[in-house]
C-alpha cells in the first residue's frame, strides 16, 4: 500500500488502527501471565503489604484518612501518579462506599473512630497489586466478623485450582456471606441457602468477588470464551461478576469478598418482602463501621494456588 505522508510518518493508507480480530488474540493471551510478570506481581504485593502495615499503623495511631494515605504512598515508596489507581482509605461508615476516594483532612476523635478499610496496591513496572484490608479500632464483635470473613476469603483461596470455573468462586462467597449474617444474627428466619435464594446476600455483597490482574488492576478478557470474540456470560443476578472464565495454570487475579451496610441497598432491602428476615436493630448498629472487604492477589499453579499478598505480608511483617 502507499504511504500518505500527510497523514503521518509511516501511516499506510487504507490500514486498520487496531484491528479488533488481532486486539482480541492480544488480549486473550495476556489471561496467562510469564515468569517475569508474575515476579513483577509478587513485587507489587511487596511493594503493596509495606504500605498496608504502614497504614494500619497510622490508623492505630488516631491519623486522618489523608494523613494514612500519605503513611502508604511513603512506606510503598510511591507517589500519587504511580499507584495503579486511587487508593481506598476509609474509617467508620465512608467504607460502605465501595470506591470512596475522599480523603478526608480532619482527624476523627477515638471516641467515635470504629473501623478501617484500606484498599491500596502498588505498581512494578507497569503490574499491580491490588490489596484490601479491614481493622476494628476495638476488640469487639466487629473485630470478630472481620475474621469471620478473612476465615470465608482464605476458603475461598483455597478452591483456586486448575480448571475450577471462576463463577463458582463467586457463588462460594454469596454462600460464605449468607453463612456469616445468620451466624452473626443479621438475618433470622432463614439459613445460607435460604439467604442466598432469595438474594439477600447480595444486598451485603453487591459485587463480584474478583477480576484478573496485570498491567490493568482490571485485566482484559475476563469474559473471553476465546481469541475470537466470544464471550461468557456472567450468572444469573450477579451482573457485577468481572470474571467468568475457567482459570488455568498463570492466571493472576483476585478473591475479594465483601460484606457491607450500604444505606441505599439496607433501604431498599427494607421495603421489599425480605425485610421481615432482617434483624433490623443489630443492622443498625453495625452502621457506623460501614463494611469489610478483605482481599488477596492470586496465580493459579499446576495443581493449585499461591497467594501473593499473604506470602507478601508475611515478607514484611
Amino acid at each position: 500500500m502507499p504511504v500518505n505522508t500527510s497523514r503521518g510518518a509511516g501511516f499506510i493508507e487504507g490500514a486498520t488502527v487496531n484491528p479488533e480480530p488481532l486486539m482480541l488474540r492480544l488480549h486473550y493471551e495476556r489471561s496467562w501471565k510469564s515468569d517475569y510478570e508474575i515476579e513483577c506481581l509478587r513485587q507489587a504485593n511487596v511493594r503493596g503489604a509495606r504500605g498496608h502495615r504502614a497504614a494500619e499503623r497510622a490508623f492505630r495511631a488516631g491519623e486522618s484518612e489523608y494523613e494514612i494515605h500519605l503513611a502508604y504512598l511513603r512506606a510503598s515508596d510511591q507517589t500519587e501518579e504511580e499507584i495503579p489507581y486511587s487508593n481506598i482509605i476509609a474509617l467508620n461508615d465512608n467504607a460502605s462506599v465501595l470506591h470512596y476516594t475522599q480523603h478526608e483532612r480532619q482527624r476523627i476523635d477515638v471516641t467515635r473512630r470504629h473501623s478501617f478499610l484500606i484498599d491500596a496496591g502498588a505498581a512494578v513496572n507497569g503490574y499491580a497489586s491490588d490489596i484490601t484490608r479491614t481493622y476494628s479500632r476495638e476488640d469487639d464483635e466487629f473485630a470478630q466478623l472481620i475474621g469471620a470473613m478473612d476465615e470465608m476469603q482464605q476458603g475461598l483461596v483455597a478452591e483456586v485450582a486448575p480448571d475450577v470455573n471462576y463463577p463458582d468462586i463467586h457463588m462460594s462467597a454469596h454462600r460464605g456471606v449468607a453463612g456469616i449474617v445468620v451466624r452473626f444474627d443479621f438475618v433470622r428466619g432463614l439459613d445460607a441457602a435460604g439467604v442466598v435464594e432469595k438474594r439477600i446476600s447480595s444486598a451485603f455483597l453487591p459485587h463480584g468477588v474478583g477480576h484478573f490482574l496485570g498491567l490493568q488492576v482490571h485485566d482484559v478478557a475476563g469474559f473471553a470464551a476465546n481469541s475470537h470474540g466470544a464471550t461468557l456470560a456472567k450468572p444469573e443476578g450477579h451482573p457485577y461478576l468481572r470474571l467468568t472464565r475457567r482459570v488455568q495454570p498463570r492466571m493472576v487475579f483476585t478473591i475479594e469478598p465483601g460484606l457491607y451496610f450500604i444505606e441505599p441497598l439496607l433501604s431498599e432491602l427494607q421495603k421489599s418482602e425480605n425485610a421481615k428476615y432482617i434483624n433490623w436493630p443489630k443492622v443498625d448498629a453495625f452502621r457506623k463501621f460501614g463494611g469489610i472487604r478483605i482481599e488477596d492477589d492470586v496465580v493459579v499453579t499446576a495443581h493449585g494456588r499461591d497467594n501473593l499478598t499473604r506470602t507478601a505480608f508475611a515478607e514484611v511483617s
